[in-house]
């Protein structure tokens, strides 16, 4: 019996040796195969000991998130202190919104730097929006002493810098918290160096420009080819690209996946731009290629992304939505409108038409906004009468962006022909409390305007009768607003408080000479213009309050 319990014993001994060893055998080959293969997982690391460049597919881009990674839970005795990991990292695989960027705590970009060629008195950066809005430059005094200069640019989000260096100007991308020292050296083949927190992606815009001259086909030689051909060299142009583009990101420890979503989008639209300059270039250079044309088609732009708003900040990217527009509604608006261009009715419909089609080719309302200002430009330029008054006034009702708006009112006070139908060029006069009041300040009311001055003795005649109309339809949709003209501010300033006169009361400096008297026709005063709410000219040369006024007005149901 107890020789039994010993082999039963023995053999139970035996099998649990060769389970364990089983156990760890089956471990290390699990630990060899994590080694050897790579790994699956859509984030992955870029800045790696071996500096691999990861293969490129066409439409892979980077994501950039924070590693989640799950650590086992073990027993320390110590708190340990873990390595710094990288604020950003590159996948293989982007999120479906690489735009979409997390909020930054820290809002300061502190930027260094110092000049060892020629000195300027300061350097100048500018936040880069799109072509259209205008941005204030932030400048930093350059010392005499050691030609260095420091300062801080305040931003809540990253994006694209224009830095100005003399006559030269060089492409930047800050992100908030960065710490950038610059140096512009005449002797480095950019002409500037870059170090700091952002200093990878900054010397890669450096040098960005100058390796796709390098790399480049003479734009001869690419549109002379046949199309199948053309089509596969800029596809392999493209990929070269993004392949110079990861060989800077893999060995950068910090890299905003919004910067590589905005670089492969601005070479894909490059690569985009390429494909309509072929269709207008190659029958010039190889004018019996029939064949070639037959063959071009507008597949490539379903590969493209013209819904994101953020991709405005890429000049690629304008200059392809400004051409695809015109290549696609052109030819429908042609086929609509019928009669010669120089008819000022035949124009304003055209471009009418162009605006309407503006919502069907995009989604991205921002996007959006830009084309209809764009198409509402040129119409001002070709056409400055009161015919273009509809699409003036759809443009005000759908676009609210400040810059945009401006510069319509700029080119259509620089060339309208201004009359009782026409769009109201905005205006602005200031208060007695130096407040500024815009006439766009009253959208969605009429107005009354009455334009006077102080010497002005039939002006004096008509402000008793003009008090009294303003207390008569207080309440009701319609604004009083008194301009003065005056040369002097200080004799209206005296008249205002000598008068008590209440309400808007606005002066706008330049007597006849202003750029509101040459924008509303005013040689004499009083006169007094009536606006309704869309911001349409009623009447040029109004009625007066000691006259038969209050017959139009009853005729506007206010």
């Amino acid at each position: 019996m107890k020789k039994l319990t010993y082999y039963f014993l023995s053999a139970l001994a035996l099998f649990f040796i060769s389970l364990t060893y089983m156990t760890h055998q089956h471990r290390e080959e699990v630990t060899t195969i994590l080694q050897d293969e790579p790994c699956n997982s859509p984030i992955e690391t870029v800045a790696q000991e071996e500096k691999i460049t990861p293969k490129l597919v066409e439409t892979e881009i980077i994501a950039a998130e924070q590693e989640k990674t799950v650590e086992p839970k073990e027993t320390v005795t110590k708190k340990q202190e873990a390595p710094p990991k990288p604020t950003f990292v590159a996948a293989k695989h982007a999120p479906k919104n690489p735009f979409k960027e997390k909020k930054y705590k820290d809002s300061i970009v502190v930027i260094t730097g110092e000049i060892l060629g020629k000195r300027t008195n300061r350097i100048k950066v500018r936040k880069r929006v799109d072509d259209l809005s205008d941005t204030e430059s932030i400048r930093f005094k350059v010392s005499k002493k050691d030609k260095t200069f420091s300062g801080k640019v305040v931003l809540h989000e990253s994006g694209y810098y224009r830095l100005y260096y003399r006559s030269k100007k060089y492409m930047m991308y800050l992100t908030p918290g960065d710490s950038l020292h610059i140096t512009f050296d005449p002797d480095s083949e950019e002409g500037v160096v870059y170090s700091g927190t952002s200093a990878g992606i900054n010397t890669y815009l450096a040098k960005r420009d100058q390796y796709d001259d390098d790399n480049s086909l003479a734009r001869r030689k690419l549109y002379r080819m046949p199309y199948t051909e053309f089509r596969d060299t800029i596809a392999v142009e493209r990929k070269v690209k993004e392949e110079f583009l990861w060989s800077y990101v893999k060995d950068i420890n910090e890299v905003p996946a919004k910067f590589v979503g905005f670089e492969l989008a601005h070479i894909a639209f490059e690569w985009a731009n390429q494909y309509l300059d072929y269709q207008e270039q190659h029958p010039k250079y190889a004018p019996n290629d029939f064949e070639s044309m037959d063959k071009f088609n507008y597949k490539f732009v379903k590969k493209l992304d013209l819904k994101t708003n953020d991709l405005l900040y890429l000049e690629s990217f304008e200059q392809f939505i400004t051409r695809y527009l015109d290549i696609k509604a052109d030819p429908r608006v042609d086929a609509q409108v019928v009669g010669s261009d120089i008819n000022g009715i035949v124009i304003s419909e055209r471009h009418r038409l162009k605006y309407n089609f503006v919502r069907e080719y995009f989604k991205g309302k921002k996007i959006r906004n830009y084309l209809r200002t764009k198409v509402v430009l040129n119409l001002i330029g070709e056409d400055g009468t009161p015919t273009m008054n509809p699409v003036l006034l759809k443009f005000r009702d759908d676009v609210k962006n400040e810059d945009y708006r401006e510069l319509v009112d700029e080119k259509y006070a620089k060339y309208a022909m201004i009359d009782a139908g026409s769009f109201a060029p905005d205006f602005e006069g200031v208060t007695i409390n130096n407040r500024k009041v815009r006439l766009s300040d009253f959208s969605g009311k009429y107005v009354y305007i009455d334009v006077w001055a102080t010497w002005c003795g039939p002006c004096k005649h008509e402000q008793p009768y003009f008090e009294k109309l303003k207390e008569e339809y207080k309440g009701r949709n319609i604004e009083f607003i008194s301009i003065s003209i005056d040369k002097s501010r200080f004799a209206w300033e005296n008249m205002i408080r000598e008068k008590n006169m209440q309400g808007h009361q606005l002066f706008i400096n330049g007597d006849f000479d202003s750029n509101f008297a040459s924008l509303y026709s005013v040689k004499a005063v009083p006169q007094f213009i009536l606006i309704d709410p869309q911001g349409q000219i009623i009447d040029l040369t109004a009625r007066h309050p000691s006259g038969r006024v209050r017959e139009d007005l009853a005729m506007l149901n206010l």
